[in-house]
């Protein structure tokens, strides 16, 4: 059985993507797709295997000026593109940058006003409608925080950012193709690894009800930390499978909805003057947020370490972080170059986040600063601190 529906249709085995793209392109009468990717996944070593998964005679646009966080500018690029070439369907392949900009897009092609207007704040969840044109997902390694999920996050021209979220921006087919990932840099592999335990940590402990969800996000846990070092040392296929298979659950979790690392990290991406990739970020602060979660008493916090098969008495922040430490990742938000003298702008913009209230235990700018500093690599100063 190589196809899922939940929430969409997914397809997912290896080897799947030419027999998928062309089935779902045939089946919808697609012949001319608009497809989105970062130049690198338009040249680089993976180019070859999706291209040559395109239906023969078709002539498919490509955009690759991929902005480091999905913008207003660019999403309107697309929409002029794909009206001016008659294209009938997007594909998002490679990335979470990439997945997050087709959804832009997608309400910049089908709707004339300001993107901002149909932002979640402005009841963008309700008007935005099925009109918007089809996206298929195509998820590479550090693909799966935006592959299936029904929100974006958009920078606005003038410099602002608002929270897209609609049912009808989760792609209309996402196709898992686990060989796409073989030879995936470590350091891309170990972020990938971190984006699991980070959205599956905290989509499980939100507040929310949604079992199918929380079976999902420890699901996903469980197959990140049983396989990453596996493909870390082997890049065995098998392990890559596992490894995308986590992905994709971790995604489906997010139907809980976006959470606090969602918030924090996003705000951090706001303040940093250098960009900062949002995965790594989740990395560096799930352990930080999961020390502060521990001050609550719940069983939901037991179940979490023994997905992640965690010693008798090891705390969940000390585990999270002696699993993240044994990855060739970044260990705190300095090595991601972010100074701190922004931490209490990002506090305070990630407070002000409606993310922010999925978090299992209330979260104030006062708390979200001491994590920051944690997070950072320093105490912080006196009049910040807790207790």
């Amino acid at each position: 059985m190589t196809l899922i529906t939940y929430l969409t249709r997914v397809h997912f085995a290896d080897g799947v993507l030419e027999e998928a793209l062309r089935s779902e392109m045939e089946r919808n009468g697609k012949c001319r797709p608009l497809i989105i990717a970062e130049e690198s996944d338009l040249t680089g070593d993976m180019s070859e295997p999706f291209l040559s998964s395109l239906p023969i005679r078709i002539r498919a646009e490509c955009f690759s000026a991929v902005p480091h966080r999905a913008s207003e500018a660019a999403a309107r690029d697309i929409a002029l593109r794909y009206r001016s070439q008659d294209c009938d369907v997007l594909i998002a392949y490679g990335s979470s940058r990439v997945m997050d900009l087709a959804k832009v897009a997608r309400i910049a092609i089908a709707y004339d006003e300001p993107i901002a207007a149909l932002s979640a704040d402005e009841g963008g969840a309700q008007r935005i409608s099925e009109r918007v044109p089809d996206l298929y997902s195509i998820p590479g390694v550090l693909g799966f925080a935006s592959a299936i999920t029904d929100y974006t996050r958009v920078k606005l021209d003038n410099g602002g950012q608002v929270l897209l979220s609609s049912r009808h921006l989760i792609p209309t087919v996402a196709i898992c193709d686990p060989t796409l990932t073989l030879g995936a840099s470590p350091q891309d592999t170990a972020c990938a690894a971190a984006g699991i335990l980070a959205r599956g940590v905290d989509a499980y402990l939100s507040p929310g009800y949604n079992p199918p969800a929380d079976g999902m996000a420890l699901d996903a846990l469980r197959r990140a930390v049983n396989n990453v070092q596996v493909v870390l040392r082997d890049d065995d296929l098998a392990a890559r499978r596992e490894m995308m298979a986590g992905g994709l659950n971790s995604s489906l979790a997010l139907q809980k909805g976006p959470c606090a690392v969602h918030a924090i990290s996003n705000a951090v991406a706001s303040v940093s003057a250098t960009p900062i990739d949002p995965i790594a970020m989740g990395g560096v602060l799930i352990p930080h947020l999961a020390r502060i979660y521990e001050r609550m008493e719940s069983d939901r916090i037991a179940n979490v370490r023994h997905s992640l098969s965690l010693a008798d008495g090891e705390a969940l922040s000390d585990g999270l972080m002696g699993v993240l430490q044994s990855l060739p990742i970044a260990r705190s938000l300095a090595e991601l170059g972010l100074s701190s003298i922004n931490l209490p702008k990002a506090a305070d913009l990630a407070a002000r986040d409606r993310a922010v209230s999925n978090a299992p235990i209330h979260m104030d700018k006062r708390v979200i600063l001491e994590l920051l500093y944690a997070a950072h690599g320093q105490a912080a100063p006196r009049k910040t601190a807790i207790g």
